[in-house]
């Protein structure tokens, strides 16, 4: 509706922008549908490739932290660095309940750490000794569950043994066998004993596999005449998330309790090689879905701007009319917002079921590529993590850099002047 000036009113520039806005967006179709297509394959591989991330390092973290330190780490004072019998600590009934009290812990599991040298008959391999308590151990990591022959740490077998799949191999041992641990106890002394294997594991990482030997938690410290003595306290979290948290309250908790000295540790510091690698793999992948999305803005900046400029006489006969610049300017923009959007919308169409589908499904990995994801001592498969926040995140970059595209074109539109305009006539 015309206002006092003669001019349409705001309301009325709205739909008449609007539909001018649509009927452009479609005047070429093929045009069209290229722009909305390069949309859609942006909006599907940011949305793809970030879920793929999520679920991989995810998985990376789950892994190091199921097998090795757990999510968060208690530790005797300089036990990180050194890693030596003389860095232990106990854990004491009160710092037990305080890690149990600790919002977001799921379980814990004492460890104690050492190196030996196993033996069957010409046979000897360095071994690296995990002594656990078989009913708290299963609740923190996969190792139990990682069997292929044997069960973990029986009740009925004297001073059992677990080997991993290729130290068994090396050894040439198998179920039922006696091998010959060899090391140095706490007391400086040397340590030697018989011990029975009973279960053999096949473990992700081949640096393990060959070389790490499970004990129990009361043979390793009578082994070590190590008393009540123990590593590292190993603690599970309900989610990776929590672990700052859960460090910052362990850090008080453990402040105020009997012995200040013990050390708590996130996983990233427990494994720093671990978090340097998730993020170099994350900042490769970030560089590459930048570089796409700088392709489409492009993409979509070559299309408005065609358009603009194909439309000359059109721009013009309507600032002849008395259409004012702001209004041409936002005809413009909306075409763009109109293509962004539609490829959008189809984009996560399509992204979300492939994302979930794969997220159900994990893609297990073969040959070269299997190899050289088990020698960082992941599992060869690769996993998808969907989370609302990349979805939002991939659909908000895109909108943006269609938003920022159609900025030139826009003004480009809105500076013509009606006379150079219909000298083209």
């Amino acid at each position: 509706m015309p206002g006092d000036d003669g001019q349409p009113t705001e309301d009325g520039f709205f739909d008449l922008e609007s539909r001018l806005a649509w009927r452009n967006v479609w005047r070429n179709p093929r045009r069209t549908g290229l722009t909305v297509a390069a949309t859609v394959f942006a909006v599907f591989l940011l949305i793809n490739m970030a879920a793929m991330s999520a679920g991989v390092h995810g998985k990376m973290i789950e892994d190091g932290v199921r097998i090795q330190s757990g999510h968060v780490q208690l530790s005797g004072e300089g036990y990180l660095e050194e890693r030596t019998l003389e860095r232990s600590l106990r854990l004491e009934p009160a710092l037990a309940r305080a890690v149990e009290e600790t919002p977001g812990v799921v379980a814990m599991a004492p460890r104690l750490v050492a190196f030996g040298l196993l033996s069957k008959e010409s046979a000897t391999k360095g071994v690296g000794l995990f002594g656990v308590d078989p009913e708290r151990e299963p609740t923190v990591s996969t190792l139990p569950e990682r069997m292929v022959e044997g069960r973990f740490l029986p009740d009925d077998t004297e001073r059992p043994i677990v080997l991993g799949e290729r130290l068994a191999e090396h050894l040439g041992a198998s179920l039922g066998d006696e091998l010959l641990l060899f090391s140095v106890a706490y007391t400086l002394e040397n340590a030697y004993d018989l011990f029975t294997v009973c279960g053999i594991m096949r473990l992700p990482d081949p640096q393990l596999d060959r070389s790490l030997a499970i004990i129990e938690l009361g043979d390793a410290q009578a082994f070590f005449a190590y008393g009540d003595r123990v590593s590292e306290v190993a603690i599970l979290a309900e989610q990776a998330g929590d672990v700052p948290t859960m460090v910052a309250s362990l850090r008080e908790a453990v402040a105020a309790g009997p012995d200040p000295t013990v050390e708590v540790h996130p996983w990233n510091e427990v494994m720093p090689e671990l978090e340097q690698l998730i993020f170099i793999d994350a900042a490769g992948l970030y560089l590459m879905l930048a570089i796409l999305v700088v392709v489409v803005g492009f993409g979509i900046l070559n299309t408005i701007l065609m358009s603009v400029l194909e439309r000359k006489r059109e721009l013009g006969v309507m600032l002849a009319l008395g259409l004012r610049p702001r209004a041409i300017f936002r005809v413009v923009y909306k075409e763009s917002m109109l293509l962004a959007a539609v490829g959008l919308v189809i984009g996560m169409a399509l992204a979300v079921p492939f994302a979930l589908w794969f997220q159900a499904h994990p893609i297990p990995l073969t040959g070269d590529a299997a190899s050289a994801t088990e020698a960082f001592g992941i599992e060869p498969v690769v996993t998808f993590l969907l989370e609302w926040v990349n979805i939002v995140g991939s659909s908000l970059t895109i909108f943006v850099v269609a938003a920022l595209a159609a900025l030139y074109p826009a003004i480009k539109a809105s500076r013509a002047r009606p006379v150079d305009a219909l000298r083209s006539i």
